[in-house]
């Protein structure tokens, strides 16, 4: 074990005995000042601009700073900012961040904050802070996956109606995909097939997976691990069936053939007016206009499948975190709750034009035509334990380019990134 190691664990020890003292009187409000920072990936202007908005700023017992980092460097710079005793006493992280920088987080106990006190305030999504030793973030805001489309392609091509169901795609990329006189796709109906030049790749495919009936990983005997392969009672394992849904539209002998590794990436060629469908985030909506303030597009909810008969999409929630380096949880624990309150989450959701992670404000519908969207999205997100994303990033794409490159068969993909998704969460 090397010496940094030694005394982050050392560290994080000592942070777990004062932080047990600390909670235990705990149960949402801290008397005298509260100064924190806090550190995240969310626009400066944006956070800052909800600190200094009149929901927190009439409170001059609530001092607390923002420090905007980049994210991909977060997690590095969090790590030797808490060895060092110099870190955050907040941490604002997506939800596919939390295994991985579980360690370093502290739990808010069950007895302070009660399991359905929390399924009632937030949206489902939240539930996957919910771990057997307490909940390890407060839900701030959510970005689900949605779909954009191109309104002029469609009317061109003559569809009313965007894709609402999966299956819709195969008859409608007929009319949408154009090939030139050698065969190369000058149009397609939609960004899917491929990874490296489908920067939303990964969450598509976790898209298909969770619908198609795997929760991904699982937990058994209270360890996380990788359910990739299982059939859950089924002819085949619902991942082969995702993984084959999606490979196809890259193959070149397939009918509805609409999208190769040699185009340019996903979002560009949308907001060159070349893609009639686009799977994206909520907050990609500012980036999309201004890329193209003439495209004429619109936003719909993600397409479903038919035999799940469920509505779900997946999507980035963002979440509070008390960490181990905090030097008053109690204060700190107190921000998050006043940060995560319905007053702040709203101004929030409007600064940032994306929807809460509340209950009470989603159920109170925006009147503009893509918000309603939005929140229904977020009503609808579902998530996975992932252990480490830059990691599981790899072994999805692994998977993916396996098929499309005729390297290995669906069911052998599949398997292989099973093995390594376990080796993973082992390591």
């Amino acid at each position: 074990m090397s010496k940094f190691q030694i005394i982050l664990l050392s560290v994080f020890g000592l942070f777990i005995l004062i932080a047990v003292a600390t909670f235990a009187f705990y149960r949402g409000s801290s008397s005298g000042m509260i100064n924190v920072t806090i550190w995240g990936s969310l626009p400066y202007e944006d956070f800052n601009s909800l600190l200094a908005s009149g929901v927190l700023a009439q409170d001059k017992n609530f001092q607390v700073s923002y420090v905007e980092v980049p994210e991909s460097s977060l997690e590095k710079e969090f790590t030797e900012a808490l060895a060092e005793g110099s870190g955050p006493d907040l941490i604002v992280l997506r939800q596919d961040q939390l295994w991985k920088n579980k360690s370093k987080l502290l739990a808010i106990p069950y007895a302070s904050v009660g399991e359905r006190e929390f399924t009632d305030t937030f949206a489902e999504s939240g539930e996957i802070y919910l771990m057997s030793d307490g909940i390890y973030a407060l839900p701030l805001v959510s970005d689900p996956l949605v779909l954009y489309y191109n309104r002029d392609l469609l009317s061109a091509g003559g569809i009313a109606k965007p894709l609402a169901y999966w299956d819709e795609i195969f008859k409608e990329t007929g009319n949408l995909t154009k090939r030139d006189a050698a065969g190369n796709i000058v149009r397609s109906s939609i960004a899917l097939g491929e990874f490296k030049n489908i920067a939303n790749a990964k969450d598509i495919i976790s898209l298909l997976l969770l619908q198609a009936g795997t929760p991904i990983t699982a937990f058994s005997g209270g360890d996380l691990q990788s359910v990739l392969r299982a059939n859950f009672g089924l002819s085949v394992a619902p991942a082969e069936a995702a993984l084959e849904f999606y490979t196809q539209f890259s193959n070149p002998t397939k009918s509805f053939y609409s999208w190769n590794r040699t185009l340019p990436e996903a979002q560009t060629r949308f907001t060159s007016g070349d893609v009639a469908y686009y799977l994206g985030f909520a907050s990609e909506l500012r980036t999309l206009r201004s890329k193209n303030p003439t495209l004429n597009f619109s936003v719909v909810s993600a397409p479903q499948s038919r035999v799940s008969g469920k509505s779900l999409t997946v999507g980035r929630l963002y979440g509070i975190s008390v960490t181990r380096g905090a030097r008053d949880p109690q204060a700190a624990l107190t921000a998050a709750w006043r940060l995560t309150s319905a007053p702040s989450a709203a101004a929030l959701s409007k600064l940032m034009l994306l929807p809460p992670a509340r209950r009470d404000l989603l159920s109170e519908k925006p009147t503009d035509t893509v918000l309603p969207i939005f929140y229904n999205s977020a009503l609808q997100m579902k998530g996975w334990v992932d252990p480490s994303p830059k990691d599981t990033a790899k072994i999805f794409s692994d998977m993916i380019e396996s098929v499309t490159s005729g390297r290995a068969r669906i069911s052998e993909s599949v398997s292989k990134a099973h093995d390594e998704l376990n080796k993973l969460i082992k390591n």
